[in-house]
């Protein structure tokens, strides 16, 4: 659409456009930091019902006035970050880096040798790439750590101010922090008998900051405290109180809202949502589960009442699940549903083949009962009356299949593989095509390396990487990566034939443009990097070729074709899990060690081809 700008002020505009009959537009452009609060709208424009130029200038001027002061309202509702917001939300990363060394701990092996060496050795290694990272590309890392920071501090209503003092300074005690928890698992590991509070004065020390002022040049019966605060035994004397409320507010970022002696009466159940919300949000978790709990705990509090926490029993546990088995799953979603109440979606009594499964409604019991476990850790409720109220049903299978050599055939075609990948046009935005070349590499990569979708989405360049003058594709637990369990970590050699069709050319280029990841055009989402190339396939591509079938023919397969092709191929089991990432036997676990040479994983992954597939036409 064409617009044409008449006036234009700051953040403020008198449009006007060829279908408005002459009528004036006022348009505001929402500043970048209240755009969270406005839904992620980032304009909004009214009709001035004006054709008039003069009068319609008068009137955007008073409206812009108007504006503006909203605009002021609102960030005089929103706090600067100072030293006390630094402790607080510092407290609550030291208590999640110590929950990172001790999820470390608790996954080592301790009882062999060699497993406790393993993940000495996983651990160093960790180490080494992050002081890597800060030593090569530390404007890259920081830059990182301020979208975490930014979550965290608009989560808290606090200014984000990226070139002021403050936030550099808590910038770099995240990072500090970064470095020193690897000393912690190391600690642990080598059973120095180190305890949480020695890792909590460690950091206070490194960090120059003072966090824990109870557990200073503690004396007599407070060294027996600060044990019994270590191991969640807490003593109860006469300082109880003090030591509560100290407690309290190293507990949360969220202290300062606390109310006074505890006291909860009468707070509802909405309110504790948005608290526990909130604390999901600074624990880091993904906005897809955030997203999902917040749905089930509203939807929660909307059909049982919005009443005190405490008040919830298994009464009103029944009546919510009653009430779940008469709606249809992803109500808010589904056209012909979104628009209706629940009471209304009650009294259509739907079908049973309309309405939610037993297992859909076992996975909202299951957070809600997170949550209610939350609420009792807090004190806000004696028992969580979830427990032992799931139906007790079969989970449901929905096994993957490898992809058929016809399948196969069907996408690699050349003209079709083309046409879904390189030559990908939108529909409606012929322009924005920006994901052909992951659309291109990702399936042939999977069906000749067997990653995990999103490990192929996230490789960077520093992961394609020689040993013994092979190229392997590392898969690494790294700050900017994820793996699925420990054993994901891995190297896969790059299967021959993705070299002939051009890919290490295709590293070569990337690298010559300076760039830090392989599939540089996916963004990070609440999955991973996996998010558009997967709904590409699955919604376009291979329903288009007739190959799709939900859950059991998706791009994810192309992992199952892999490891099927292996097996036909009768390469030994015990390579097929060093190649795949799955867990080791038990002999090899413990006695193995890495007994596969380059060139061994290389020979075996080689025996994996496709027959009557035209690799050359296929070249870009």
């Amino acid at each position: 659409m064409l617009i044409t700008v008449v006036e234009n002020e700051s953040n403020m505009s008198l449009i006007t456009t060829p279908n408005s009959g002459n009528t004036y537009y006022f348009r505001s452009r929402i500043p970048t930091d209240l755009i969270e609060h406005f839904g992620g709208l980032t304009e909004f424009r009214v009709s001035l019902k004006c054709a008039i130029k003069s009068r319609a200038i008068r009137t955007s001027k008073i409206l812009d006035n108007t504006v503006s002061k909203l605009y002021e309202n609102i960030r005089e509702g929103m706090k600067s970050l100072d030293i006390d917001d630094i402790k607080e939300i510092m407290r609550i990363e030291i208590r999640k880096q110590i929950l990172f060394t001790h999820h470390i701990f608790e996954g080592t092996n301790r009882w062999s040798e060699t497993g406790v060496e393993k993940s000495l050795e996983s651990v160093k290694l960790k180490e080494s790439n992050l002081k890597e990272t800060l030593d090569s590309t530390l404007k890259t890392y920081q830059s990182e750590v301020d979208s975490k920071l930014e979550g965290i501090l608009k989560s808290l209503n606090i200014v984000v101010e990226k070139d002021s003092i403050n936030f550099k300074k808590l910038r770099n005690k995240f990072i500090d922090l970064y470095v020193l928890r690897y000393d912690w698992v190391k600690e642990l590991l080598n059973e120095s008998g180190k305890t949480d509070d020695d890792f909590r004065l460690n950091a206070q020390e490194k960090l120059k900051i003072i966090l824990f002022p109870e557990l200073t040049n503690p004396s007599g019966k407070d060294k027996k405290d600060a044990f019994a605060r270590g191991t969640h035994l807490q003593p109860d004397d006469s300082n109880g109180l003090e030591l509560h409320e100290k407690l309290q507010q190293s507990e949360s970022i969220l202290g300062s809202r606390i109310l006074q002696n505890n006291n909860t009466g009468g707070i509802k159940i909405s309110s504790h949502i948005k608290t526990y919300i909130e604390r999901k949000k600074i624990e880091g978790k993904s906005l897809k589960e955030i997203g999902s709990d917040k749905v089930i705990l509203e939807e929660f509090a909307e059909i049982v009442g919005d009443k005190e926490f405490s008040h919830i029993t298994k009464k009103e546990v029944s009546a919510y699940i009653d009430i779940q088995t008469k709606l249809p799953p992803n109500r808010k979603k589904t056209p012909k549903y979104r628009d209706l109440s629940i009471q209304q979606l009650v009294e259509k009594n739907l079908p049973e083949k309309e309405t939610q499964t037993p297992q859909n409604i076992n996975k909202r019991i299951t957070k809600l009962s997170v949550f209610s476990n939350w609420g009792v850790k807090q004190g806000l409720i004696n028992s969580n009356p979830f427990l032992g109220m799931k139906f007790s049903v079969k989970r449901q299978s929905h096994s993957r299949k490898p992809f058929t050599i016809e399948e196969l055939r069907k996408i690699l075609h050349p003209e079709t593989y083309f046409q879904y990948t390189i030559d990908f046009k939108h529909t409606f935005m012929p322009d924005r095509s920006t994901h052909q070349l992951p659309y291109y590499w990702i399936f042939l990569l999977g069906i000749f390396s067997g990653m995990r979708t999103n490990e192929m989405c996230q490789l960077r360049l520093s992961d394609i990487k020689k040993v013994e003058k092979i190229w392997f594709m590392f898969v690494e637990d790294s700050e900017e990566t994820k793996v699925k369990t420990e054993n994901a970590i891995r190297k896969v050699p790059v299967h021959p034939q993705l070299i002939d069709l051009g890919f290490m050319d295709y590293i070569s280029k990337l690298r010559r443009n300076k760039k830090d990841r392989v599939f540089w055009e996916l963004k990070e989402g609440r999955d991973g990097f996996a998010t558009k190339v997967s709904r590409h396939f699955n919604e376009r591509f291979l329903p288009a070729v007739g190959v799709w079938e939900k859950y059991i023919k998706v791009l994810y397969c192309t992992r199952h074709t892999f490891i099927n092709k292996l097996f036909s191929e009768r390469v030994d089991e015990n390579v097929i899990k060093v190649l795949v990432g799955h867990e080791k036997g038990f002999t090899m676990k413990q006695y193995g060690g890495d007994p596969f040479t380059p060139e061994v994983l290389l020979e075996e992954i080689a025996k994996v081809n496709y027959s009557k597939i035209n690799w050359k036409k296929l070249k870009i």
